[in-house]
């Protein structure tokens, strides 16, 4: 990943650089891109939590994760709310992610 480095002066004379954000950073992340991302998350955890023979709601009772949100491909969720779904189904973050979150 590169970095573009542009120079700018301020009215005081000091030099201060500014960092363009890489051309891949998800910021700039197209809609259909995200959309497919949220679907493929939802895939896999909903795959997970059937497979265990669990519901939403017994999940939910668990963890405090709203399954049907994250499921329905419509809930971009958090580090930590990943971490504790991870943990639920004890998996690492790495694991979860590996197959079939590569680029």
């Amino acid at each position: 990943m590169s970095f573009d480095f542009n120079k700018y002066t301020k009215n005081n004379d000091r030099s201060v650089i500014i960092i363009n954000e890489p051309k891949d950073d998800f910021s700039v992340m197209n809609d259909k891109k995200k959309k497919e991302l949220l679907l493929t998350l939802a895939k896999k955890v909903k795959e997970l939590r059937t497979n265990k023979g669990l519901t939403q709601e017994e999940a939910f009772n668990d963890t405090g994760v709203h399954f049907g949100r994250i499921e329905q491909g419509q809930r971009d969720i958090s580090f930590t709310t990943l971490y504790k779904i991870c943990n639920y189904f004890d998996l690492s973050m790495s694991e979860f992610l590996s197959k079939d979150f590569k680029k």
